[in-house]
């Protein structure tokens, strides 16, 4: 089971502090969030108000409100994630440990948000109790990359029941419900790598 972690948003606006919380929770990861649009005082007071073991802050307000240092309590087991959507404020990267351009795909927010969680070892990677086969993982692959059940059929030359009839069994098989669970899955099991995430991304847009 994973270990619950302490987060706190530090963001003005509503809309990212709740993009945040659902990405988070798509990644699987066992959470406890606090949440405020504005610093009053301190960073250091903030965080030690609140014993964070991931900060999620604007980078504009981190510019303006630190005060402290990065060898000592409380900051040295923390992780801040910097918020941008524009230039990092000059001498901000040297408190962040990873920055956040919220301004990017949600294919691409889920490669990074899995990549510093995984990293800190906040979530498991481990498959299920059963192993999925190996058309499992041909259909996994696919659901990964945004195709459709329709089209998955066309690509494996297999029909559109046959595809749900995997995909019940790979839900079964991980415990994992959500297209977006099963897309951190197989990025985490090198299924799928983040450039073709991207470039799927892409072609929806397009």
């Amino acid at each position: 089971m994973s270990e619950l972690v302490n987060i706190l948003i530090i963001e003005p606006s509503y809309l990212v502090r709740e993009g945040l919380k659902t990405l988070l929770t798509q990644t699987g990861l066992a959470f406890r969030v606090e949440e405020t649009a504005v610093i009053n005082g301190s960073f250091q007071k903030l965080v030690e108000k609140h014993q964070p073991r991931l900060v999620f802050i604007n980078t504009l307000l981190l510019h303006s409100h630190w005060h402290g240092n990065r060898n000592k309590a409380p900051f040295q087991k923390l992780q801040i994630i910097g918020l941008t959507w524009s230039d990092v404020p000059e001498g901000v990267l040297s408190h962040c440990d990873f920055v956040l351009d919220i301004t990017s795909s949600k294919a691409i927010l889920m490669h990074h948000f899995v990549h510093f969680i995984t990293k800190l070892g906040l979530i498991n990677d481990e498959k299920g109790s059963e192993s999925i086969s190996e058309r499992e993982s041909d259909v996994l692959r696919l659901v990964a990359l945004g195709y459709t059940n329709n089209e998955i059929s066309e690509r494996l030359f297999i029909s559109v029941h046959t595809v749900m009839t995997h995909r019940k069994n790979i839900t079964r098989k991980l415990g994992i419900k959500t297209v977006a669970g099963l897309t951190v899955y197989s990025i985490l099991n090198k299924l799928v790598e983040s450039g073709e995430l991207k470039g799927r991304a892409s072609a929806s847009i397009e």
